[in-house]
């Protein structure tokens, strides 16, 4: 078994980062660099990914979705438990909707479509709140560094939630108008509120016509504000952290080296969630005391993305080994800035850092999945613990 472990010569590695260049007015400080402090690797043949760390520090919460299976994880890398509830059984949550998020340092839940479930960390069911027929937004996907979040609303706990798309087709009128970004869940009653709706100046109000992917919101909330992004539009939104979640300020994104998505005329829009890992774009946001940080993805440009529908059909086994090839060389970078949304620098990122499943901030440090080895399959999960330097 390895376990977590100081890493005495990666520690000493510093992986340099790289400035956006803009103006001279808006130059971003470059003297930042990303240091890999430790590292935890978990006996396991399949995917695993980190979904939430307990907030005494103390299990990971991770996920092989093939599997169906959570797993709690403790600091030495041992598997503490594992918890699979889908399916029919007397306890289960069904299908999730949400990925497993830690309610406290004892509990852990997630929003399914036999409702809200809360489990101890044994998997035993200790709170069960029925499915509300009125949640029904669609594009509801998990994707690791996205999962509900735990907000004190007008003095009460609430479950912070993406919204996304909504039932109906993308060619209606006014149904851009139906979208948004989060859902506010009472864990009571599972009454919902919708929140923070498009703002008309973002891309999507430009005539053509997004999938669900491109809709995708991600959600951080910090002190004072709740921090919010959409896949396809490289903006930066804050809503006070109060209610009614007036918009405090927005910050147009200057992305690097990015094939954008771009909107499809009526006759070519797909009604199928679509979201890929191979799309360019913003991927996964985080805040913590001192940052907001924001990780984007370059994304195939259409023209390769085409070539390999192609060979689909001419050998499927080519044409994956093609595009997972083409997502691992991509480049990924982050965004770093001050909790008032201010740019403080614009981060290569390695490539043995996961673009897809995303990376969580907790405390100073940034927790990364490692990349998948497309080559061989490993028998081990490895999660990277970095910190960010001046």
């Amino acid at each position: 078994m390895k376990t977590i472990k100081s890493l005495v010569v990666l520690a000493l590695f510093q992986i340099s980062l790289i400035s956006c260049k803009q103006s001279a007015k808006d130059m971003l400080d470059s003297n930042w660099s990303l240091v890999l402090v430790d590292s935890l690797q978990v006996e396991h043949l399949g995917e695993m990914m980190l979904l939430d760390i307990s907030p005494n520090h103390e299990l990971f919460l991770t996920a092989d979705y093939q599997k169906n299976t959570y797993f709690l994880i403790d600091k030495k890398g041992e598997i503490f438990s594992e918890i699979n509830k889908s399916g029919d059984q007397p306890d289960s949550f069904g299908y999730a909707f949400s990925e497993m998020s830690f309610w406290d340092d004892n509990t852990i839940f997630v929003v399914g479509s036999k409702g809200l479930k809360w489990y101890d960390l044994e998997g035993n069911e200790t709170k069960f709140v029925p499915f509300n027929p009125d949640y029904q937004l669609k594009g509801i996907m998990r994707n690791t560094g996205g999962g509900p979040i735990v907000l004190q609303d007008r003095g009460n706990t609430k479950i912070l939630y993406r919204g996304g798309a909504v039932n109906g087709k993308r060619t209606e009128p006014g149904y851009l108008e139906k979208i948004r970004g989060g859902t506010l869940i009472d864990p009571e009653t599972f009454d919902l509120e919708h929140i923070f709706p498009l703002e008309k100046d973002s891309r999507f109000f430009d005539g053509k016509f997004y999938d669900d992917g491109d809709l995708y919101s991600r959600l951080a909330v910090g002190k004072d504000f709740v921090y919010v992004t959409y896949d396809a539009n490289p903006v930066l939104y804050a809503y006070e952290k109060t209610h009614p979640y007036k918009l405090s300020f927005k910050r147009e994104l200057r992305l690097i080296n990015i094939n954008q998505s771009e909107g499809m005329p009526a006759e070519y829009v797909d009604y199928e969630v679509y979201l890929d890992a191979s799309k360019g774009g913003l991927r996964n946001l985080q805040v913590d005391d001192r940052y907001v940080y924001l990780m984007y993805f370059e994304g195939l440009p259409k023209e390769r993305i085409a070539e390999i529908d192609q060979l689909y059909e001419i050998d499927e086994l080519k044409a994956d080994a093609e595009y997972d090839a083409e997502v691992s060389k991509r480049e990924k970078r982050m965004k770093v800035f001050t909790l008032k949304g201010e740019e403080l620098s614009d981060i290569k990122l390695p490539n043995f850092l996961d673009s897809y499943w995303g990376f969580i901030a907790k405390d100073g440090f940034l927790y990364f999945n490692k990349a998948a080895n497309n080559e061989i399959e490993e028998d081990f999960y490895t999660l990277y613990k970095l910190q960010l330097e001046q």
